[in-house]
């Protein structure tokens, strides 16, 4: 990458960003030479701090070490090495410090952000304090997902959008991609199933159920489009997630027409017929067997659950 000028920027903070879910805080550039005094003394006093007293942050931020190396120290990790190519987290009340080997200096480029979103990525443990440092696979990528955010707010600098909050996400991706994190896209079941299978025709099978299990889908279908014997499929499947064809059809299922119970006021006859259920009434079994409440029921508790939490916030 080519040089650039040293640069931050603290961003404004409405009500109006707060309430976006996810909001932009501020970034910054700067190389630090090898023997130069750390962190450089132009910041606010929030973001301020030193080596000895080190320092506690209202939000996260995310900051991306290249060209040097240096230390690390928090609550939750203990005095961790920082590589070049590291991505270093830093989360809201938790007590911190970091800076660069004196020897080689470093390259940083950081984001500050925060907002419900991020605070969802931290409870599903995606992000988590005590894995604040870790190495990165494709340095030269990050680095230019983190500049493009950086040239974003030098060019609208008392912006602080709903697009800057999506670009903001959106870098988030790229590092969870970077450090091996796997968002649960799928939902609980797909991904637990996913992740550690080695058998590909198990995965093929799994893509295929996550994927078309809205429609009319049964084993022998599976079968004949990986192609396999319907046998060896049930083998290897039972093998490989410790349950049948049958159950991860409905676990899926089960899964898309809790999200549409959840999320729309569609009637429960049309969420069985989206959800890939043959009937309402299948549906209905489905729901008494695995979650020991009829779909009606569930649709008003877990929105009564979400009422709550809103109010607690």
């Amino acid at each position: 990458m080519p040089p650039r000028e040293s640069f931050y920027h603290y961003l404004p903070v409405s009500d109006l960003a707060m309430h976006w879910g996810s909001y932009l805080t501020g970034v910054g550039y700067c190389t630090i030479a090898p023997g130069e005094t750390y962190p450089p003394r132009v910041h606010p006093s929030l973001y301020d701090f030193g080596w000895k007293q080190g320092r506690t942050l209202p939000e996260f931020q995310t900051i991306l070490i290249t060209e040097g190396r240096g230390e690390f120290e928090s609550r939750e990790t203990g005095p961790a090495p920082i590589e070049d190519g590291s991505i270093v987290v830093l989360f809201p009340g938790v007590w911190h410090r970091y800076r660069p080997d004196p020897a080689t200096g470093w390259t940083e480029r950081w984001i500050g952000y925060n907002g419900e979103i991020v605070q969802r990525l931290r409870r599903l443990k995606l992000l988590r304090p005590a894995q604040a440092v870790r190495k990165i696979a494709d340095v030269e990528r990050l680095e230019g997902s983190f500049d493009r955010l950086l040239d974003r707010v030098r060019l609208h600098a008392t912006q602080n959008s709903i697009v800057l909050s999506m670009r903001c996400i959106a870098l988030l991706a790229d590092v969870l991609e970077q450090i091996g994190g796997k968002p649960p896209l799928l939902g609980e079941h797909a991904v637990s199933a996913i992740e550690g299978i080695d058998d590909p025709l198990v995965v093929q099978a799994l893509s295929l159920i996550w994927t078309h299990s809205h429609r009319e889908l049964s084993v022998e279908q599976i079968a004949r489009e990986l192609p396999v014997s319907r046998r060896t499929l049930e083998r290897r499947f039972q093998a490989a997630t410790d349950r049948t064809v049958i159950e991860e059809i409905t676990r899926c299922r089960l899964s898309r027409a809790k999200r549409l119970l959840t999320e729309t006021d569609l009637p429960v006859k049309n969420v069985a017929h989206l959800s890939g259920f043959p009937s309402e009434e299948q549906m209905r079994i489905v729901f008494r067997q695995l979650e020991k409440t009829a779909p009606s029921e569930y649709r008003h508790k877990t929105r009564h659950r979400r009422k709550a939490a809103r109010k607690q916030r």
